[in-house]
């Protein structure tokens, strides 16, 4: 996430994003999800209307963009979009093993769902360029055909479906691994907005170093610049007062995650939330 409200997620060059910068208001966010659902099913979809595929158990849906005056930049159809999207979602679970098994325990236990909704973010001067994803727990609040158990939908906008596949996948293991996690173990909305997004972040930085990603781009440096120094400074204080020795970890050009992740649930506990 960037800034934001409510517990959603995802943002711009730096790290996190987040289902409102300025806010993409819930209301905006309702009339997308009632889009989604009211639209028909598969097939060569006409505006405003979505293409649904299943790939891996995932369900991976595309809504039609409308009327390019409605958007800001050129959009990306809904057939391309799916594609873009399933080709990262193969890559990142044919290259991280990680995050395959971080899936499949999401998969286990609810719908996980992603959804290329081009209308997101809204068009809006505030947010422009700046969402490019969030993880969304109530987007499927609604769907008839839920059959209990937990959602676990992201929201992929505009702009992030133009990038290139291994940017598009390290967001998906932020959003989807990272904040599915949270959401899984009910800890979503008891944690902070910067306790969320380090541990999101931690998700990403597994994924970028088992896709092989350069850690020198510019995109990669402000990534790892909001990850340590805006995202994950409360954990790093408690690092450095009750665990020094785990602080060598950030000196790596690819820091050990799972002890990172490891003293991050120590440092949850501490903090309260389990």
């Amino acid at each position: 996430m960037l800034d934001g409200q409510a517990p959603v997620a995802r943002a711009p060059l730096g790290g996190g994003g987040r289902l409102a910068r300025a806010g993409m208001r819930l209301c905006g966010l309702a009339l997308l999800t009632l889009a989604l659902l009211a639209a028909s099913a598969p097939g060569r979809a006409a505006p405003g209307e979505r293409i649904e595929v299943t790939h891996r158990g995932i369900t991976i849906l595309g809504l039609e963009p409308g009327p390019a005056a409605d958007y800001d930049v050129p959009v990306v159809a809904a057939g391309p979009a799916v594609e873009t999207i399933r080709a990262a979602l193969d890559l990142l679970l044919e290259s991280s093993p990680y995050s395959a098994a971080a899936l499949e325990t999401l998969k286990a236990e609810g719908r996980v769902v992603i959804a290329y909704l081009p209308g997101f973010p809204e068009k809006d001067a505030a947010t422009w360029g700046a969402t490019l994803a969030a993880f969304v727990p109530e987007l499927l609040r609604e769907d008839p055909d839920a059959a209990g158990g937990k959602d676990f939908p992201v929201v992929v906008g505009r702009y992030i479906v133009k990038w290139r596949t291994q940017d598009l996948a390290v967001v998906l293991a932020h959003e989807l691994l990272g904040h599915g996690r949270q959401h899984l173990l009910g800890r979503l909305e008891a944690m902070s907005l910067r306790d969320r997004e380090c541990e999101a972040g931690l998700y990403e930085e597994m994924a970028r170093q088992h896709l092989g990603l350069d850690k020198h781009t510019e995109l990669a440096v402000g990534f790892r610049r909001a990850l340590e120094w805006r995202w994950c400074v409360p954990f790093k204080e408690y690092l450095t007062k009750h665990a020094p020795e785990t602080m060598a970890l950030w000196n790596a050009l690819d820091p050990d995650v799972p002890r990172l992740q490891a003293a991050f649930e120590d440092y949850l506990r501490a903090s309260g939330v389990r």
